[in-house]
């Protein structure tokens, strides 16, 4: 009836279908090595501009980005107290922080949130 396929049938079918694949990666991998030239040289451009303008410096600037600093900082030693008080439960006046420091994260954030989802569904 003409349903029989030949294995020389069967293997042309299989090396143009293999040839297809291929050919198919070939252009998506030179697509992607077109859009990251392309994009290097964007950031290239944006990183050039900036340097042609160049300011004259100001002696008092230094002396804001100290006062900024500080602000900066002590905003944060409130937001940390206000975290810790919220956390414990407790006044303000309970509370004495006589240092904040970062302390080296050893694993990523994502990890740990895997732990803690992972130990919450155990409870």
């Amino acid at each position: 009836m003409g349903n029989e396929v030949t294995m020389g049938e069967a293997l042309v079918v299989t090396l143009v279908s293999m040839a297809v694949v291929f050919v198919v990666l070939i252009l998506i991998s030179l697509t992607i090595t077109f859009l990251k030239s392309f994009g290097a040289e964007k950031k290239e451009t944006k990183k050039a501009a900036p340097v042609k303008q160049e300011k004259p410096v100001q002696k008092e600037a230094p002396v804001m980005a100290t006062t900024e600093d500080q602000e900066d900082e002590e905003e944060l030693i409130a937001v940390i107290t206000a975290a810790i008080v919220n956390s414990l439960g407790v006044d303000i006046p309970e509370i004495n922080i006589t240092s904040i420091r970062r302390t080296p994260q050893a694993t990523t954030v994502w990890r740990e949130m895997g732990k803690q989802e992972q130990i919450m569904g155990r409870l």
